[in-house]
């Protein structure tokens, strides 16, 4: 009987992934210059785009976009793979992640979500999180957790969910 359970509940977590939020909801986010923008125009409608959720506060998140980058720049931007990175903690006051940005050279587009709508529309409850999502804006697969010293996997992981969606992208 327990192993019946685990099997129903590992079922009904891949149908929720499936099922969860098939296409982007349409919030307002803020650009790093204060510029409002839908969360729906922040996704590529020619190419795949990996957005991360992440805490301007978080130097664990800082260093996992910074490694993903290097992975998104050295083989994912080839493949088409758009990078998208929306801060999650900045209610109100969001000044410094401009900075932070420039600092660290970031090249993928980063928004600010000011009062976590897109992150409770998205069902986000923990940070750093990752989703895949593909050119017609379904979801693809989502990995909750630091992915610092997988890049390479996580890579790996996206392209074959590219060729394969119903693949899921989680690593651990």
């Amino acid at each position: 009987m327990k192993t019946l359970s685990i099997i129903l509940l590992l079922i009904g977590s891949s149908i929720w992934l499936t099922a969860q939020t098939r296409n982007i909801p349409d919030v307002d986010l803020k650009t790093l210059d204060g510029m409002s923008v839908k969360s729906s125009e922040i996704l590529d409608s020619d190419a795949p785009t990996i957005v991360f959720f992440w805490k301007s506060d978080c130097n664990d998140c800082t260093d996992n976009l910074e490694s993903m980058q290097d992975a998104w720049q050295g083989k994912l931007q080839q493949e088409g793979v758009k990078m998208v990175a929306v801060c999650t903690d900045c209610h109100g006051s969001w000044g410094h992640v401009k900075p932070m940005a420039y600092g660290k050279n970031w090249e993928f587009e980063i928004y600010i979500d000011p009062n976590g709508d897109f992150k409770r529309t998205m069902n986000i409850s923990d940070t750093p999180c990752t989703m895949l999502f593909d050119e017609d804006h379904n979801l693809l697969g989502r990995q909750t957790g630091y992915c610092s010293e997988s890049e390479e996997l996580i890579c790996e992981k996206v392209i074959q969910s590219l060729n394969q969606p119903s693949v899921n992208i989680q690593v651990r």
